[in-house]
């Protein structure tokens, strides 16, 4: 009877402690869903022109991360603003802000200036990841920069004399988890796909500019003029008031007013060209989405036929 009774005791120790456990794993992995983080959010900008590279501006155009096969997806675009001729290249890792720890990171997609990178082996209690941008240049320029300085110091250079070449420049790209999204349906894509999806990106980029010229920026200059009138008109109303000399002041107030009124048509009217520019801009990149789309129609008919 003893025995029973022990036994029974086991059982709900270990039924307990599998149950402590379970709950223990449950707050350690969903505990970012529910409790209040007061960190200050380390997020890079997103869609905003990363400096601290010699030859590269950085844009961050998207970071999602899939819980379930643990692997981060960043989309990246680059762009040449230094003076070298030949573009630099560029190598990528990864690491954990607190622990250090590394992260594999492939290029799974590259064109032109954009890059797909996945991040892989990224546990679901990350916080903070650290996307670490090597920007390598061409090793002749690097060269023949050396020789430059060397020659303007000594006025002489011995072609076989060691040359101090400067480490690869290196930029930090930060993701933080509460601006990270989650997407469960996260994969590897075809390339072409990751192609349309950096033209999606620009047009929505342009539709917001086109919102807010259409929306604040050109309705505003219309405010302004309204209001630069209104004033205009107190004061023609108050002329009959005034004396010569008050008149004559007030007749230079209303030459600056619609000047002023001038100026503001012709802000309205960069505003109206902007976004005529990019409606059309717009246009372009959605004729090259379908472009793209028949393209792979027809890629896809063809080798159905040859099947």
């Amino acid at each position: 009877m003893k025995l029973k009774i022990n036994k029974g005791r086991e059982n709900k120790f270990y039924v307990s402690l599998m149950a402590f456990v379970i709950i223990s794993f449950l707050i350690i992995f969903t505990s970012k869903l529910w409790m209040y983080d007061d960190n200050p959010i380390k997020q890079t900008p997103f869609n905003k022109d990363i400096l601290g590279l010699e030859q590269t501006t950085l844009i961050l155009k998207k970071w999602h991360y899939n819980p379930e096969k643990g692997f981060m997806e960043v989309f990246l675009e680059t762009r040449h603003t230094g003076s070298d001729n030949v573009r630099p290249t560029f190598a990528f890792a990864a690491k954990a802000s607190k622990t250090l720890e590394s992260y594999p990171v492939k290029i799974i997609y590259q064109k032109d200036n954009q890059y797909v990178l996945h991040i892989s082996e990224v546990p679901q209690n990350y916080t903070v990841i650290g996307l670490f941008v090597k920007e390598i240049r061409d090793q002749k320029i690097l060269e023949s920069e050396a020789r430059d300085k060397l020659f303007a110091e000594k006025g002489a250079v011995d072609p076989s004399a060691t040359l101090d070449l400067p480490q690869p420049k290196e930029k930090i790209i930060v993701g933080d988890y509460r601006k990270i999204s989650a997407d469960k349906t996260l994969k590897e894509m075809a390339q072409v796909v990751y192609e349309e999806e950096f033209i999606a990106l620009e047009i929505e980029q342009i539709v917001k500019k086109i919102n807010t010229l259409e929306k604040k920026q050109i309705p505003l200059q219309d405010d302004i003029i309204a209001s630069i009138q209104n004033e205009m008109k107190q004061l023609e109303s108050e002329l009959v008031y005034k004396t010569e000399d008050e008149k004559q002041e007030v007749r230079l107030q209303l030459v600056k007013k619609k000047t002023a009124i001038e100026n503001v048509n012709e802000k309205k009217e960069e505003y109206k060209n902007r976004l005529l520019e990019m409606q059309n801009k717009k246009k372009k990149l959605q004729e090259k989405i379908e472009m793209i789309r028949s393209g792979e129609m027809k890629k896809d008919a063809a080798e159905d036929t040859s099947l």
